[in-house]
């Protein structure tokens, strides 16, 4: 690892100084520069893809070859050799999928997932983010869902349609791509430096002009405006975040100040510091967004009713819902959406069994996936972890409210009540993920009285000792809410927080429908 930790690109005096003047470390500095590029590299592409035929005449590959190359070296500025985690692990992967077709997705799991977790070991990379400093692992978290669902994909692409879900069958490889065209999927124009995931499927339709990106007769739609709105959203929460994080970051929940608080003011002293801790991540969300929208590959087809264009394929979070949503489900279903997704499709589906439904230790098992890919610190842990009982504290009220007469159920007072109860559960629990280490997590929750849990274990424990009761008539609420079936219940809260995009979900089910179709189009 230590091979791999330098880089041939010497540290500018410009760079020290322009870290210094907004307050970040180095490899900060280098990793936003690179991120704002990616925008302008968006653009370029989006040049390049809408003249490939021109392009072709001079090399086959021209569109893959860029994203390839372009994507190495926005990659390789901020993290230098690191960079060559990725080139190794996405050769290792290909090769699996060159030798062993029908097992390549489990072989996949079992190298390149231990492989993640043995960067975050020996980088430490939990606290080396904590300090300010950055280094490969992240990068390598992202690429590690793409390189999984890759393979899974092509070893579907052996598997009888009949056996699979429709998701699974409108992302099947039948065929196994060019290296070349691999390679660009993985690295994709920067894209690792902060995700979102998405399907080589998707990809490969995105470079070749195909589906969604069809010309068709069709102008290509101007992605000027939605990108710029996007990266105004980026930078505004950045400009929040440097704003808010010498005060009320991670290291304020150590400060005196936070111990002579006392409880209560703790209590709303979380919601800020987690609020504090999400705009980094909204800030890297909406520029990664911005960066896709500006090559044209966010674009997910034209609205029904209006013919106007969608860019909302790959967003990541939505910050109106996860900051004011009543339900905790739903919550999860708008943070970090893209990995929620993968999570959904290659972990939570594929565990439960054909037939049967999916009960809470298939929720534990998904959300423990998803703890381990963050890292092994006791923190994610407790985050995870505690994230499962808060999903089940939300199906014990939402089957609570299928009792209730709908004036109750969606009037101002409880939709407010919902909300609080909502926000400092989910902020009490992401004190782990803020602060990591198992004594400094469990001082932070035993300062807090350990209210975030009382919370949850009190609703669970009503939920035993007095079931929530069907009201007469729930039936027919049936149709005016399709949300509301209390025997629907469980399983649509489990599918809300790990739910992909209704419309683009929507399109891969017709996709799926007609696989043999898309072949020969191919």
């Amino acid at each position: 690892m230590k091979l791999l930790s330098g880089s041939v690109l010497p540290t500018q005096p410009w760079e020290l100084q322009g870290a210094e003047s907004v307050g970040l470390s180095l490899s900060q500095f280098r990793f936003a520069i690179s991120f704002l590029a990616s925008v302008l590299v968006g653009f370029g592409l989006r040049h390049i893809r809408s003249r490939q035929g021109a392009f072709a005449l001079f090399w086959k590959g021209a569109v893959s070859e860029h994203i390839f190359l372009t994507g190495f070296a926005l990659i390789y500025y901020p993290f230098g050799n690191g960079v060559f985690h990725a080139v190794f692990t996405s050769a290792l992967t290909y090769a699996i999928m060159s030798r062993f077709r029908t097992h390549c997705g489990t072989l996949t799991w079992m190298t390149i997932f231990p492989y993640l977790i043995a960067n975050h070991v020996l980088q430490a990379s939990g606290l080396s983010w904590e300090k300010g400093e950055l280094d490969f692992t992240g990068a390598q978290m992202v690429l590690t869902l793409r390189l999984i669902a890759a393979a899974v994909c092509y070893q579907d692409g052996a598997r009888s349609i009949e056996k699979l879900r429709p998701y699974a069958v409108g992302n099947r490889l039948e065929e196994l791509p060019g290296a070349l065209e691999f390679f660009a999927y993985c690295f994709a124009s920067g894209n690792l430096l902060a995700g979102p995931f998405y399907e080589i499927k998707d990809f490969l339709d995105y470079a070749s002009s195909r589906g969604d990106w069809a010309a068709d007769g069709k102008p290509q739609p101007s992605c000027l405006r939605p990108a710029l709105l996007r990266l105004a959203k980026g930078l505004l929460c950045a400009a929040a975040w440097l704003a808010m994080e010498r005060r009320t970051g991670g290291a304020y929940l150590s400060s005196e100040a936070w111990r002579a608080s006392s409880v209560p003011r703790r209590m709303l002293m979380v919601w800020v510091v987690g609020l504090t801790y999400r705009l980094k991540y909204y800030f890297a969300w909406g520029v990664a967004e911005a960066g896709l929208i500006a090559s044209g590959q966010d674009f997910a087809g034209w609205e029904p009713e209006t013919g106007r264009p969608l860019w909302n394929r790959y967003v990541n979070a939505r910050v109106r819902r996860v900051e004011f949503q009543a339900s905790l489900a739903k919550i999860v279903a708008d943070w970090n959406v893209r990995t929620g997704v993968w999570l959904r499709h290659y972990v939570y589906e594929r565990a439960t069994p054909a037939g049967d439904r999916p009960g809470l230790w298939t929720l534990v098992l998904t959300q423990t996936v998803s703890g381990v890919w963050h890292g092994l610190f006791p923190g994610y842990w407790g985050f995870f972890l505690t994230s499962a009982l808060m999903i089940e504290m939300s199906k014990v009220l939402y089957r609570y409210e299928q009792g209730w007469s709908s004036r109750l159920r969606d009037g101002m007072p409880w939709r407010i009540l919902q909300a609080l109860i909502s926000s400092y559960v989910l902020n009490y629990s992401a004190m782990a993920f803020a602060v990591l280490r198992w004594d400094a997590m469990w001082r932070v929750w035993r300062e807090l009285a350990f209210t975030g849990h009382a919370i949850i274990f009190g609703i669970l424990l009503l939920g035993v000792v007095l079931p929530p009761r069907r009201r007469k008539g729930a039936g027919k609420d049936r149709h005016k809410r399709p949300d509301a079936a209390a025997d629907q219940g469980e399983a649509k809260a489990l599918q809300e927080g790990l739910k992909i995009e209704e419309e683009v979900h929507r399109r891969e089910e017709e996709r799926a429908k007609e696989p043999q179709e898309l072949k020969k189009e191919q």
